[in-house]
């Protein structure tokens, strides 16, 4: 399923503000914080298998066990509406509550840890419905950058290369809701009407001005100061480019191994590979944190 808007639900802004209000006096996870440049990713989890809070790990829950509402969606009765009335809760393998602030992702492909699982078990489809939101808060899906709107149900690709960004101090809050695969995608949504799967509208797409030539030479100019120090703080600004001008295709990955490659330091272009494997290609759900220098058998010893 491509990534689409299928359809806006209404949302009471009194009663949607009182439980994001709440849910933050909860204990928010940041599994999946490195994934992100700038702040961390925080979830809230309010449906799982076994009804867990959990970790926010998708593989460290109870798969054996019937998927159902948490103890923190029953101190958030709107929210808990909410996805009851829009979400075919027979399909529905987790809910939660992600959080992001002033920050950039890292371009990468979801699912790829969870080959292990059962087919009935295993997440395959996703849905976004922002809850707190402007026009600052922008994703990437390739080399199109869009945006969603607060109250929109939108399907997303999580298979293919995507990434968010937040590019102001807002606490953008989008409710993510991720199903088993069917047959019938159509059937994972109770509200009525919405639209085929025609992908992303042209009026959510943000136009860009193509990146120049000076502008890519200055970016390169980077690799100069390049080092498994400032590996982070060079990779965050390749991605902020990527928001504000068209590079072409694949532009953050291939930059980001052009300067590796150009930099000085000789551990910065091995470092920049297995990153591109790990949020690319392929991990499994037992590999490290990939921005990790600890040895394997080191972490393991002493954790």
């Amino acid at each position: 399923m491509r990534t689409h808007y299928v359809a806006t639900v209404p949302l009471d802004d009194a009663r949607l503000g009182e439980d994001l209000e709440r849910s933050l006096s909860l204990r928010w996870s940041e599994a999946y914080s490195d994934y992100i440049f700038g702040g961390s990713w925080n979830s809230c989890m309010l449906w799982a298998p076994g009804g867990d809070t959990g970790d926010g790990v998708v593989t460290n829950y109870a798969y054996d066990r019937p998927p159902a509402f948490t103890a923190y969606a029953d101190q958030l009765p709107y929210l808990r509406k909410l996805i009851t009335d829009t979400a075919d809760l027979d399909r529905l393998n987790f809910a939660r509550l992600a959080l992001v602030t002033n920050s950039v992702g890292i371009p990468h492909r979801d699912l790829l840890e969870l080959d292990d699982l059962p087919n009935q078990s295993r997440n395959a489809h996703r849905m976004h419905i922002p809850l707190a939101t402007d026009d600052n808060c922008l994703f990437t899906e390739g080399n199109t950058v869009y945006r969603m709107r607060q109250g929109e149900i939108w399907f997303l690709d999580a298979s293919v290369i995507h990434a968010v960004a937040v590019l102001s101090g807002i606490k953008r809050i989008h409710l993510m809701l991720d199903f088993v695969d069917t047959p019938d995608p159509g059937s994972l949504l109770t509200v009525a009407g919405g639209t085929p799967d025609t992908g992303i509208p042209a009026d959510r797409m943000v136009s860009r001005p193509a990146l120049t030539g000076p502008e890519r030479a200055s970016l390169l100019g980077l690799a100069d100061v390049l080092t498994m120090d400032t590996f982070n703080e060079v990779f965050s600004i390749v991605i902020k480019k990527h928001y504000r001008s068209d590079g072409g295709d694949d532009f953050v990955w291939s930059t980001l191994i052009d300067l590796a490659r150009g930099s000085a330091d000789p551990a910065v272009l091995p470092h920049a590979l297995k990153l591109r494997r790990y949020y690319t290609l392929e991990r499994s759900a037992q590999e490290l944190d990939p921005f990790s220098t600890v040895d394997p058998a080191v972490k393991e010893h002493v954790s």
